[in-house]
């Protein structure tokens, strides 16, 4: 055989040996495993440079080159298996992998970006989500460095709820409340009084936190034609009776606002001036023909309620479920309705469903991406999926294990896709662990290499670097293997794309009582790109059949890092 041909047999066989001898990849490919919870209910995963992050190991059940826009996907988790360190608010790359956190702000909710005079924030609410489905907290902007540069209540001193954090096209912000009040409701007459929390929105600027605008669900509908019944709940005090759950706020160029009812199952349209209900689409007292048989109004106990772009229709998330509620649909879908407000009908102009029918009983999201794809998340169990504008599913992930689904074990209220620069303020950070480097930057979306220098001495220096080595970016953490001997101490440079250092870390021991003989420069990729997953599943079945006899006997070979070490080998001998 060709001296070339035997060499690209044995580099592809030890590529296939190369994905199958690891023992955890991240992410995680249409695993089984992953979601029959062979790892728990929400597989995680720390990191050796930043041992205080906590974030999860995604499963890509589907995956489509459409979705690789260069945006980010935003989430914040919770839930009975998610450990307080994982509850913050966090970003990802399309391939899944962790780019920023932050763990001191524990539970938070709706996490985004959203622009503000002119620049780009990364926005969402943290305070206490037990208060009976509601929050009560505070509403935070951070800016491109990670800073703090905004912080605070809802209007009148009053702490906000988790539903809504929207800046309109003003620059001022919609913010949700529920207040604990006296309401009276029943078929008696008079009727009894009770306890409620009444479902409260408040348009407030930004800068001198002064209510603009503010609505109340008690003074404009009859607690008595609610669709989720009150049981005992609001007949003694401290048990209030939330009979409107408000969940979305969006206001129009005509100074109107949009907000959607999770317990009327409708969305409403609100006149800016005079407080009033102009029209009403779904629930009770619909106001549209629907020209779709039903299914453009009679969506159930919804989230994420907007506008379209040009305003001719709305769309949202369509749960179609509630706790204690058997449903009556298959599965949750996002969808968008067209509504002709002068003719006054509603038809359904596309509808995403999960090809997996995920069905969620709380929470959910809905976007419209610039792109024009849509992006779903599902709330209450712990899942996104992007579609194209036909209702195509391109990409699904899993961030809790499928079996743990509708148990509450793993959530993410929104999931939502942005884009973003960060450019943190510290520095790099770098460890040296049995021969290998490990190097991260939190929240350094701009750096695409790794430099590792090394040196002598711990005087940085202009003549401090005694040598250097470059590595591609591998996901969060890349970790790379050099010879131990060359240096007392090593440190790493974050480099952009034009190859301008971003910043660079403190110096590092060198610990050579590991030493591995032959080393060589090579970046092993703990996060690899999807492309070379889906290849190495290729090559599987393709070597499977050239050589198995050859597969079988290399198998045996597991050592991770070893064979990662053979393959640079090969590749310089080939």
């Amino acid at each position: 055989m060709h001296l070339s041909l035997l060499a690209a047999l044995i580099f592809s066989i030890l590529s296939i040996l190369s994905v199958n001898a690891l023992d955890e990849v991240f992410p995680h490919v249409n695993s089984e495993s992953f979601d029959h919870g062979a790892y728990g209910p929400y597989p995680n995963r720390s990191y050796i440079t930043e041992p205080k992050l906590t974030s999860p190991r995604l499963n890509i059940q589907q995956w489509d080159s459409r979705c690789h826009d260069g945006l980010y996907i935003m989430t914040c988790l919770r839930g009975d298996d998610v450990d307080i360190k994982g509850q913050s608010p966090m970003i990802h790359d399309t391939n899944g992998s962790l780019v920023w956190m932050n763990s001191t702000y524990g539970e938070t909710f709706g996490h985004g970006v959203q622009r503000y005079k002119g620049q780009d924030y990364l926005t969402f609410w943290q305070g206490d989500d037990s208060v009976h489905g509601h929050g009560e907290g505070i509403y935070f902007m951070l800016d491109s460095n990670y800073r703090e540069a905004y912080r605070f209540s809802a209007g009148n001193g009053r702490l906000g709820d988790l539903h809504e954090f929207r800046i309109t096209e003003d620059g001022t912000a919609l913010v949700t409340q529920y207040r604990y009040e006296k309401g009276q409701w029943g078929d008696e007459s008079p009727k009894p009084q009770g306890y409620i929390w009444d479902s409260v929105f408040q348009e407030i600027d930004i800068e001198s936190n002064t209510v603009l605008f503010e609505w109340h669900a008690y003074d404009h509908f009859d607690i008595n034609t609610s669709d989720f019944p009150s049981g005992s709940t609001g007949r003694t005090q401290f048990s209030g009776y939330d009979f409107f759950h408000i969940n979305s706020v969006d206001k129009d160029a005509l100074g109107n606002y949009l907000l959607s009812s999770r317990y009327y199952q409708c969305v409403i349209y609100v006149d800016g001036k005079t407080n009033e209900t102009l029209w009403q689409l779904g629930g009770k007292a619909n106001s549209f023909t629907d020209l779709s048989g039903g299914q453009a109004t009679k969506f159930g106990w919804q989230h994420d309620a907007r506008w379209t772009s040009d305003h001719s229709g709305i769309t949202l998330f369509d749960n179609g479920a509630r706790y204690d509620l058997k449903p009556d649909v298959d599965a949750s879908r996002g969808v968008h309705i067209a509504l002709d407000l002068k003719a006054m009908t509603a038809a359904v102009k596309q509808s995403y469903v999960n090809p997996r029918n995920i069905i969620s009983a709380s929470q959910g999201s809905m976007q419209t991406l610039p792109s024009g794809n849509v992006l779903l998340g599902y709330g209450y169990n712990a899942a996104w999926t992007e579609f194209a504008v036909d209702g195509e599913a391109l990409c699904d992930v899993h961030i809790g294990s499928q079996d743990s689904f509708n148990t509450g074990a793993v959530q993410t209220y929104k999931v939502l896709k942005h884009a973003w620069v960060g450019l943190p303020l510290t520095k790099p950070k770098a460890e040296f662990v049995d021969g290998w480097v490990h190097m991260s930057w939190n929240g350094a979306t701009e750096v695409k290499k790794w430099i590792v220098q090394g040196g002598n001495s711990t005087l940085l220096d202009s003549k401090w670097a005694l040598g250097e080595l470059e590595f591609d970016k591998a996901g969060f953490e890349t970790s790379v293997r050099i010879d131990c001997a060359r240096w007392r101490f090593i440190r790493v440079r974050g480099v952009n794309e034009e190859g301008s250092v971003l910043g660079e870390s403190e110096p590092v021991p060198v610990d050579c009582q590991y030493e591995h003989p032959g080393m060589r420069k090579f970046t092993y990729v703990e996060e690899r790109p999807l492309s070379s997953t889906w290849a190495g599943k290729v090559l599987e079945i393709s070597m499977v059949s050239i050589g198995g006899g050859a597969v079988y006997s290399l198998w045996q070979w597991r050592l991770r890092r070893d064979t990662y070490a053979a393959i640079q080998d090969l590749r310089a001998w080939a």
